[in-house]
């Protein structure tokens, strides 16, 4: 652990001898570490913050950084990806949704947060709500591996086996196409009753 501490020392003092030997003035306010005032957290800092809190079980403090990040950030899209993904740890999937919904409000039709949405609403499961949602992802980037196999996935829960075929041929070699299938087929029961496909 000191190792990449004095690793990450090194590169940090490196970084600023290379930066203040290109300078020929220097910086009028000088960074916290200088002696600077402390600048606020970037959403990037924030996130990754909310991130290790929620790995760490502690979801509490992590949701209390998430909604300061909806407070100072909310043109981040990380902050409903974030967001979503620290009240799945806490089991909170209709929350999680809700956040999703959210960021679409922000950021319409943007097919990360389809795609996470249609996730969500698998959980619960909804496999119609699902479905529109990986439908939307894909038709937004055809070429993303996620949201191909994904789409497949929900063709393959609802029944359309040659659908979701054609669509994993795409992503995965043609075992695991097969293998995907059976999966789906053991799993079908659990969505006959969701309204979907």
């Amino acid at each position: 652990m000191n190792s990449i501490h004095g690793w990450r020392a090194c590169i940090a003092v490196a970084a600023l001898v290379v930066a203040s030997a290109c300078q020929a003035t220097t910086d009028p306010e000088p960074d916290w570490f200088e002696g600077g005032p402390m600048r606020p957290a970037s959403a990037e800092t924030l996130q990754l913050t909310a991130r290790v809190l929620a790995s760490k079980g502690d979801t509490a403090r992590a949701g209390a950084v998430l909604d300061r990040l909806l407070r100072e950030h909310p043109d981040h899209l990380g902050t409903y990806t974030e967001g979503a993904e620290v009240l799945l740890y806490e089991g909170r999937i209709n929350e999680a949704v809700r956040w999703l919904d959210r960021g679409l409000e922000r950021f319409p039709q943007h097919a990360v947060l389809l795609n996470d949405r249609g996730l969500c609403h698998l959980l619960v499961p909804d496999l119609a709500a699902a479905t529109k949602d990986f439908e939307a992802a894909y038709a937004a980037d055809k070429d993303d591996a996620d949201y191909v196999a994904n789409l497949a996935l929900v063709r393959a829960l609802a029944g359309d086996e040659a659908g979701a075929r054609e669509l994993w041929r795409r992503v995965v070699g043609p075992e695991q196409v097969e293998g995907n299938l059976e999966v789906a087929r053991k799993a079908r029961p659990g969505f006959a009753t969701t309204g979907g496909g």
